[in-house]
């Protein structure tokens, strides 16, 4: 009984900490797209990016790309399954690793929010910021999500992911 009352209490914790980070981005964005529109100067600085994806099944990828596209300034275009790859378009993404780190944080969220607690897949969202998630639980297992492809390398600032640069020559 205690450990369905664990389990309960972990699943409610991580989708309410999803609600509210979806919420918060929803209505930063709104406000972002608002004054884009009543100002007259641009500040618009589109980009599509490949996004490699950290979901594992059809049903995590079409949810994940149904929040996305749900956020005023992005537009989900493409999902590829191997590997699984969305192609997303941002009004707003002056900083591509920034707007990128976002998108995983939030996949992350979902993740968590979505998978059974105590899963072998189940591991925790990264940090803001951070490069990678963890890809072994608290006890060292693995089985949880893969590390994330992109990282910007720490001196020149430059994505160490070939991908990049092939999109921003097609």
């Amino acid at each position: 009984m205690i450990d369905w009352l664990r389990r309960f209490a972990v699943r409610s914790y991580r989708i309410g900490r999803f609600i509210s980070y979806f919420i918060y981005e929803l209505i930063a964005s709104n406000v972002i797209v608002a004054w884009e529109i009543i100002t007259p100067r641009s500040g618009l600085s589109p980009v599509i990016i490949a996004m490699p994806l950290r979901s594992r099944t059809k049903g995590e990828r079409t949810l994940f790309v149904g929040v996305v596209t749900l956020t005023p300034g992005t537009l989900s275009l493409d999902l590829r399954d191997e590997p699984a790859t969305l192609y997303l378009h941002g009004m707003h993404a002056s900083d591509v690793h920034r707007f990128r780190r976002r998108l995983h944080y939030l996949e992350d969220l979902l993740l968590a929010a979505w998978r059974p607690v105590g899963s072998a897949r189940q591991v925790g969202p990264a940090v803001p910021g951070a490069a990678t998630p963890t890809a072994a639980g608290a006890s060292g297992e693995s089985g949880g999500l893969p590390p994330g492809p992109e990282t910007p390398a720490a001196s020149d600032g430059k994505p160490t992911d070939d991908r990049d640069s092939e999109e921003g020559s097609r």
